[in-house]
């Protein structure tokens, strides 16, 4: 992970899943702790860890997490909800697109305080020598945002601007995370400063986005949620992944993973079989730890 904030073009093989059910690790004997996640992500063959925040993290708390992920040969990075996540958790989304489209400013003082505390967390995460946070901010629908891209540069991008001003230091990296089609606010989003990105793939053209921003951005992603439904026993699509996948691998900057989840009680097992298939794929790629 130190690697590829340091030189986001790196051909590193990195792997891990941004968000796991905690149902799903317990019927595979895991617990949803730091030690149970590592754990199960072991033994499916991944070697970065994602964390999902709870506010009874302290740093001395997070730091201690850090070198327990260190010594597994883990990288550790944080998901936390974003400014626009924190406000729906406390309103109805529908009340608030109805707010945004009639009133938009009047939502600023409780963005405003949104923002604030995601940039505690991140102040905390830093401050713990944790490099990378991911914000999860749902904005889209599968084929368009909830919002003109114009609403979107006028009410949440300062706020995103506001955000990245208090990051801890160069070493610290901050990430994005939205399902559907965020196509249009992409450049605004790399041009903020955030450097890593979780999106669908069935929404967004990664491949594009990659070569469109190069070493700029880091990817995380690239597994279709259709892969994680399918046995890969038929060579056809097999093929298929492992083509899409490598494809992505040699623009640099990415660490697999699926945007949906393991969510799903058969997903483990199809996860290891991407695994091996790209394990014993002839390729030139380097294969490196966090």
């Amino acid at each position: 992970m130190t690697r590829l904030i340091a030189r986001p073009g790196n051909r590193l093989l990195l792997k891990g899943e941004l968000w796991m059910n905690p149902e799903v690790l317990g019927a595979f004997g895991f617990n949803n702790d730091l030690k149970g996640r590592i754990a199960f992500l072991s033994s499916i063959g991944a070697d970065t860890c994602f964390l999902p925040w709870d506010d009874s993290f302290s740093p001395a708390h997070l730091k201690q997490m850090k070198e327990q992920a260190s010594q597994a040969r883990f990288a550790l990075a944080i998901t936390i909800d974003g400014p626009f996540q924190r406000l729906v958790k406390t309103e109805d989304l529908t009340s608030l697109l109805l707010q945004l489209g009639r009133e938009p400013h009047h939502l600023s003082p409780s963005l405003d305080q949104t923002t604030e505390e995601t940039a505690d967390i991140v102040e905390k995460a830093g401050s713990a020598g944790i490099e990378l946070v991911i914000l999860g901010e749902d904005l889209a629908y599968r084929d368009n945002l909830y919002f003109s891209p114009a609403l979107f540069s006028e009410i949440l991008l300062p706020c995103y601007r506001s955000l990245i001003k208090t990051l801890p230091s160069k070493r610290f990296a901050l990430g994005w995370h939205s399902d559907g089609d965020v196509s249009a606010i992409l450049a605004d989003l790399v041009n903020c400063g955030f450097r890593f990105f979780s999106l669908e793939a069935e929404c967004v053209d990664l491949l594009a986005f990659k070569r469109t921003h190069g070493p700029r951005v880091t990817l995380v992603g690239g597994l279709r949620t259709d892969w994680l439904h399918a046995d890969m026993t038929d060579a056809h699509l097999a093929q298929e992944c492992l083509s899409e996948i490598r494809s992505l691998l040699k623009e640099g900057g990415f660490i697999l993973s699926s945007s949906c989840g393991l969510h799903d009680l058969a997903f483990p097992h199809r996860l290891k079989r991407i695994y091996r298939l790209l394990d014993e794929a002839p390729t030139s790629l380097e294969k490196g730890h966090p």
